[in-house]
């Protein structure tokens, strides 16, 4: 079971790819969040002489076996790497974004709410791509997307995405079985 869902997110990764995501703004003021339920991806400009978000996936996965739940890119006091969640049990990889290096692992073996995380990871096999997501919205108000998430609402999944048009800024709810455009709002 742990396998297929590190299949899956690894697939997701792939898809990826083609996309214009891994290296944030490096701007102070970028923040994220996280929330229960929450699979976050954060779309974002390539940087040149940073490792990719796959990359840095594969480097995790070879330090820490299991389910990824988020990856960040940070930048502290000058330093920019990225943050790998993963979750059951609760573990933290920090590598350095241009060299590839593991910095820390961090882990919590408070066991508060394990359980429920293993009972609500998504099953990615009804779950359109990122990238699916990702071409629904744009054909729908064209633009650039700078934020995906995947978020669990009233026991559906659903990608909810920021984008930046020539008219301001959207923000896009698609049902992650369907395909279908729950919401949509222009700023």
């Amino acid at each position: 079971m742990n396998k297929k869902l590190v299949t899956g997110v690894l697939i997701i990764g792939l898809l990826l790819s083609g996309t214009t995501i891994a290296a944030a703004n490096l701007n102070d003021n970028a923040t994220t969040t996280k929330k229960d339920d929450t699979v976050k991806t954060e779309v974002v400009k390539e940087k040149e002489g940073i490792i990719s978000l796959e990359e840095a996936i594969e480097i995790a996965l070879a330090e820490h076996d299991g389910y990824v739940e988020s990856i960040e890119l940070e930048r502290k006091r000058g330093k920019v790497y990225y943050e790998v969640d993963f979750e059951n049990p609760d573990v933290d990889v920090y590598i350095d974004a241009s060299t590839g290096e593991v910095l820390r692992v961090d882990w919590d073996d408070d066991d508060d709410d394990d359980r429920y995380d293993e009972n609500h990871k998504p099953n990615m096999e009804n779950i359109i791509s990122i990238e699916e997501a990702k071409e629904i919205a744009v054909a729908e108000v064209g633009g650039k997307v700078i934020e995906i998430d995947l978020d669990k609402d009233d026991g559906r999944y659903e990608y909810e995405l920021e984008l930046r048009t020539d008219r301001g800024e959207a923000e896009i709810t698609i049902d992650a079985e369907s395909g279908e455009i729950v919401e949509l709002e222009l700023d």
